[in-house]
């Protein structure tokens, strides 16, 4: 586990731009450059050991080709280090390391309420968590509230804590209060979707007038809003475009797909799109980073290549009666 109390974002930052910008990277090379500037060389890599993003063969270090990716990235960014907290936090939450489960053990004390998570720790726990805290505060996921008393979660990662959260024990009304909000966020997004759908159809007024939200009067249809492909088809009219649309994660874009919106995916075919549009927070979304994807049925369902599938929830029902069961 790495020690929490002597990694900054700053000695992160600094190993990054040095590894960047060297071809030669033994590690008496990179530890004698990183310490004329920084503290505390074997925990930072350590840390990026953890979370797989180096490996050091033969007294050599050698980044992973996903942190290669991210050190071009960044060399060309002008914000640094704002780039390099979400790239962090994104690693920590997307694999499953001892960073990770640790991460999950401390977020499994916060409870939502009031429209955001929230923890109030006692003393030992101030100090058994002290390290992850500051490390948190220092990548922005946390911040501590006016009372200084209450550690609270950064509205920017609500989303992927309430996926986190979930999995551990709920009580029923925070059980309550976290669908709540998935309903608000779900609406949310929906309208979100509808004005985008407004912009994209603007040069058709006649379309624009006739975007149906669906989800508003038939919970059972399948899909959410109606629009339509700015195209006409071979008869000259434009075709619908069934949407469903799914409020997720900018990390993983991770949804649920129920079996009737399956059904009507199959059935429609390139007529159906899954709207995925990213959560920022309760109340605004990532338009840019809005994926649309047309004909889910092939090019999610039957695209083991591209998407994780996982049955969360299987149904059964009963063949014959009368069993008996020991």
């Amino acid at each position: 586990m790495p020690d929490f109390e002597k990694i900054s974002v700053d000695q992160i930052l600094f190993l990054s731009e040095i590894i960047s910008e060297s071809d030669l990277l033994q590690i008496e090379f990179v530890e004698r450059k990183y310490l004329r500037s920084a503290p505390n060389f074997s925990e930072t890599v350590n840390l990026l050991e953890e979370l797989d993003l180096i490996k050091i063969i033969e007294n050599r270090l050698l980044p992973r080709a996903r942190y290669k990716i991210f050190l071009e990235k960044l060399t060309k960014s002008l914000q640094q280090k704002l780039i390099l907290k979400k790239f962090i936090v994104k690693c920590i939450l997307e694999q499953k390391t001892s960073v990770s489960e640790y991460l999950t053990q401390f977020l499994s004390h916060f409870q939502y309420s009031s429209g955001q998570f929230e923890f109030t720790p006692n003393m030992s726990q101030r100090l058994k968590y002290s390290g992850l805290r500051n490390f948190l505060m220092d990548l922005e996921f946390l911040y501590l509230d006016e009372s200084e008393t209450k550690y609270v979660i950064a509205e920017e990662y609500s989303t992927v804590c309430i996926e986190l959260i979930e999995s551990q024990r709920l009580s029923l009304d925070e059980f309550l209060k976290i669908q709540q909000n998935k309903i608000e966020i779900g609406t949310a997004a929906e309208l979100e979707v509808i004005e985008y759908e407004e912009r994209r159809l603007s040069r058709f007024p006649d379309l624009i007038s006739k975007i149906e939200h669906t989800a508003l009067i038939d919970v059972m249809a399948g899909y959410d809003i109606r629009s339509f492909d700015d195209v006409p088809d071979k008869s000259g009219f434009p075709s619908p475009r069934f949407i469903e649309v799914k409020a997720v994660s900018q990390w993983s874009y991770q949804f649920h797909w129920t079996m009737n919106e399956i059904k009507k995916a199959r059935e429609f075919c390139s007529n159906y799109y899954l709207y995925l549009l990213p959560v920022l927070n309760k109340d605004s979304f990532d338009i840019e980073g809005l994926k649309i994807i047309r004909d889910p049925f092939s090019n999610v369902y039957n695209n083991s290549k591209n998407w994780i599938r996982i049955d969360e929830v299987i149904s059964f029902s009963l063949i014959l009666d009368g069993q008996n069961i020991d």
